[in-house]
């Protein structure tokens, strides 16, 4: 069977047993447990089997065989530069690459990796899924997408990345790239027909070792269903870039088009959702397992200030919210 187990921020952890199964119409209408990969191309459902007891010690984990490419730092840097000569004639102000990154990990500790992040991140939104469809994920991911309650609703504007350590100000860039994501989200949600935006932001929010420009955006869903929301607002250009769909376009010619680079359910959302709640989440600070394999899946904002090699070291830093976690077990 198929494995589903999260922990929302702040609550206890909830593991099910049952299967995923692939949305192909009027996905709105989904009630539970929904995934989606970025290009939206696989959306899947989780149904429950009530009967079914999960035991760590006896779950088989349904491990693919075929590996995520995970490309050189020449090559991403390569990309970076084809993406900064690209953008101005695509009039793109923003636009994320993303990379996979490869470590060893002993796959038979991914319960243990699993309560490790529950216990090192409560703010985040923490999870493990494995089923044939797309094999195993685990992440523990510091964004909402959408989060309702009846008409009262919230998402977040997440851009720019420093490390803690370093105690570095916030340069111009980022702060730049972090206005994009905002103007983006409170724009789209005015198209959708929400009412009552309020914006109350930017402020720093740490996420494990590193920080990023947060602003907390609410607003009135206005009879609108939080899955027509967050389907409304994805890509975000937290994960995308400015405006969505040349920037969507760019990725898919320099990453999957170029390097067979396939972003698979990184970047794109999950969570879950009814009619008249939801906690969505986009995927990030996230890794497939293979067998003794972790792919952690990271990326870097890029805008025309950007210099490629400091996209490099923000994706390095991103990726140790994993493996700092790896490195305990």
């Amino acid at each position: 069977m198929d494995l589903l187990a999260y922990r929302i921020p702040n609550e206890s952890s909830v593991e099910k047993l049952g299967s995923f199964k692939v949305v192909k119409n009027d996905v709105q209408k989904s009630n539970g447990f929904i995934v989606s990969n970025f290009y939206v191309t696989k959306q899947l459902v989780f149904e429950s089997n009530d009967k079914a007891h999960f035991d760590p010690l006896d779950y088989a984990l349904h491990l693919n065989e075929q590996q995520p490419i995970s490309i050189s730092k020449e090559r991403y840097i390569k990309q970076g530069k084809l993406a900064l000569k690209l953008m101005p004639q695509k009039a793109i102000n923003k636009v994320v690459l993303s990379r996979i990154k490869t470590c060893m990990l002993d796959t038979d500790k991914y319960w243990e990796l699993y309560t490790k992040l529950c216990e090192s991140y409560p703010k985040a939104f923490v999870y493990l899924i494995s089923s044939p469809h797309f094999g195993t994920w685990i992440g523990a991911t510091p964004e909402t997408l959408v989060e309702s309650n009846g008409e009262k609703s919230k998402t977040m504007s997440l851009a720019g990345t420093k490390e803690v350590s370093k105690g570095l100000e916030w340069s111009s860039k980022e702060r730049q790239e972090q206005q994009f994501v905002t103007e983006y989200i409170t724009s789209e949600l005015k198209n959708q027909g929400t009412k009552d935006i309020n914006i109350n932001g930017p402020h720093t929010a740490t996420a494990g070792n590193i920080e990023h420009l947060r602003t907390d955006i609410s607003f009135n869903l206005n009879k609108k269903h939080p899955l027509d929301i967050a389907m409304g607002l994805h890509p975000t250009p937290a994960v995308n870039g400015v405006p969505k769909e040349q920037s969507k376009r760019l990725i898919e010619q320099i990453e999957l088009e170029g390097s067979n680079q396939d972003r698979s359910l990184y970047s794109g959302y999950i969570g879950l959702v009814s009619e008249t709640t939801s906690k969505l989440y986009v995927n990030l600070r996230c890794c497939q397992l293979t067998k003794n394999k972790a792919h952690i899946y990271v990326g870097g904002g890029y805008t025309l200030q950007s210099k490629v090699e400091n996209e490099w070291e923000e994706t390095e830093s991103k990726s140790e919210t994993l493996t700092r976690i790896f490195d305990l077990l």
